[in-house]
């Protein structure tokens, strides 16, 4: 079991290291002239790769709650980048879409966060990557059982 010293620094890490990939990719897009935000850009990334995806379900799949996800959908569709089509069942369900001008946006983006990623993914190994990947994820699932929180 990890002593007190090692759990802190671990969190502090973690948090940290979270603070400054958001100040970089902030930064990144203010440089580029991006009128959305990072976490925008996360939304429109995932509508593209689930096509009609439901508004429910891009809280689930990038970890927001429901109503942090309706507020970034409502900037997203203000800015003409998505659109909500009510499901045809009849309830108020809204499935999402990236419109035509989301995806450009996307598209042009998606380059300079994979730059971003690997600036700061320099001198890391596959090997190195995958373990770290696995440990956060035992870290998250951990979490999840013991606060009954859905990950």
């Amino acid at each position: 079991m990890l002593n007190q010293l090692e759990t802190n620094s671990l969190s502090n890490t973690v948090v940290s290291t979270a603070i400054l990939i958001k100040v970089l990719t902030l930064r990144c897009f203010k440089e580029h002239g991006f009128e959305i935000t990072p976490e925008q850009f996360i939304i429109l990334d995932t509508i593209t790769k689930n096509e009609q995806i439901y508004q429910r379900q891009i809280g689930e799949l990038i970890g927001k709650d429901r109503a942090n996800v309706a507020r970034l959908i409502n900037i997203l569709e203000k800015q003409g980048l998505i659109e909500r089509i009510i499901d045809s069942n009849g309830r108020q369900i809204n499935r999402i879409k990236i419109t035509k001008k989301g995806k450009e946006l996307r598209d042009k983006i998606h380059p300079v966060i994979a730059k971003i990623r690997a600036s700061y993914l320099n001198n890391i190994n596959y090997d190195e990557l995958l373990k770290c990947h696995q440990i956060l994820n035992k870290i998250k699932e951990n979490i999840a059982k013991s606060t009954k929180l859905k990950t």
